[in-house]
């Protein structure tokens, strides 16, 4: 027999999976902004059910991304010791540009969450944005990329450039301009020096 505990368990388990399936059915089909009520109705919940686990749009949005920025944290370590710096890191940014994309308006409330930090998106993103550092910080030492600029600033204006309405990935043409920017020119020829 179960106890009443473990089924009452059971059940607010069962209500965060379908909460957080509806979740991402709505925002996939209407994007960031969809109407939060309609959560709720697809997850067969009220909605103080849905508000005491999720108070926020955020709490959910860092609920649904929670998985892909762990997978992001473990891509980032990964490619730390990578024999070609820059190739690491531009894999690892097309990895990056995946997480928003199912959901219209999501990579703009990346870019905000990425700068301002205190949000729940923020803090679920903070060991994303360490282990990227460091990826990053190698490029910089070893492929010629600029010291002039932040890590999270890059994963912010990557998150704000226009997105494709097919894919919700960056427009391709704006990525390469803003990845093109990343490196400093190489050093001069001695020739072209004593020129």
């Amino acid at each position: 027999m179960t106890a009443p505990n473990q089924a009452l368990r059971a059940d607010a388990a069962r209500n965060v999976d379908a909460i957080l399936t509806a979740a991402a059915e709505v925002f996939g089909e209407l994007g960031a902004d969809a109407p939060l009520d309609e959560i709720p109705r697809r997850a067969g919940v009220g909605r103080a059910t849905m508000h005491r686990r999720f108070p926020t749009r955020e709490h959910l949005f860092a609920a649904i991304l929670r998985s892909q920025v762990d997978t992001l944290v473990d891509a980032a370590e990964a490619r730390t010791g990578a024999e070609d710096p820059w190739g690491a890191l531009l894999e690892w940014i097309g990895a990056y540009e995946e997480i928003g994309a199912p959901y219209r308006g999501m990579s703009a409330r990346l870019s905000a969450a990425l700068l301002e930090q205190a949000s729940p998106v923020g803090e679920l993103c903070a060991p994303m944005r360490t282990a990227f550092d460091v990826l990053f910080r190698r490029a910089q030492d070893l492929a010629r990329v600029r010291r002039d600029i932040s890590s999270a600033d890059v994963l912010a204006i990557i998150s704000a450039l226009p997105r494709d309405p097919e894919t919700g990935r960056a427009r391709t043409a704006h990525l390469t301009v803003v990845l093109d920017g990343l490196r400093r020119p190489a050093p001069e020829s001695a020739r072209s020096l004593t020129e």
